[in-house]
């Protein structure tokens, strides 16, 4: 009776360990999938917070408006339908002139219909990884100056026209002139 009963344990056992080596390689698969997406959904999350600047864009699509309409726009919300598609969820402030997309804010201002300036500034908590943009510029040329990330109370104070000192008091810095048309147009 001993050898028969110690076979049966023996069996019961068995078995309990093929279902404990199956669980095993299961769970470590579910815990390496969890780990996994934990560190994709993190990696998505800091992409996300990362302020991506689009100065470029801008310009090009307020020398569109000038082109089409002989002007620069009075405000950002007259790009839209014109140049910019029509989109239900994009905010505008400060009476039309400024925006925020991708973690930067811009701020539009027309000096007169053929000059213009504009602020790009970062936003967020990653804000200090990006750098700050001033803009001004006409039809045929516009200068940039570029510097570190703003601080949120200084960007409360910025001017739509600064001077070059105020400029430079904020830490930016002028970049080279970039001429979009020739002179003889």
């Amino acid at each position: 009776m001993g050898a028969k009963r110690l076979a049966i344990l023996g069996i019961r056992m068995l078995t309990r360990l093929k279902v404990s080596l199956v669980l095993i390689p299961v769970a470590m698969a579910v815990l390496a999938g969890i780990y996994v997406y934990s560190l994709w959904a993190a990696e998505r999350q800091r992409a996300a917070d990362v302020p991506v600047e689009a100065t470029g864009m801008m310009i090009r699509d307020l020398l569109a408006f000038h082109k089409k309409r002989g002007g620069f726009p009075k405000d950002l919300k007259q790009l839209e339908g014109v140049v910019w598609e029509k989109k239900q969820n994009r905010e505008f402030s400060i009476g039309d002139r400024g925006f925020i997309h991708r973690n930067y804010f811009y701020l539009f201002t027309r000096l007169s219909p053929h000059r213009f300036t504009l602020w790009a500034v970062p936003m967020g908590q990653t804000r200090y990884e990006a750098a700050t943009f001033f803009v001004t510029g006409t039809p045929g040329v516009y200068r940039t100056w570029k510097g570190a990330a703003l601080s949120p109370d200084s960007v409360s104070s910025i001017k739509a026209n600064p001077s070059k000192i105020e400029l430079g008091t904020m830490g930016l810095v002028e970049q080279p002139n970039v001429v979009t048309r020739r002179q003889s147009e």
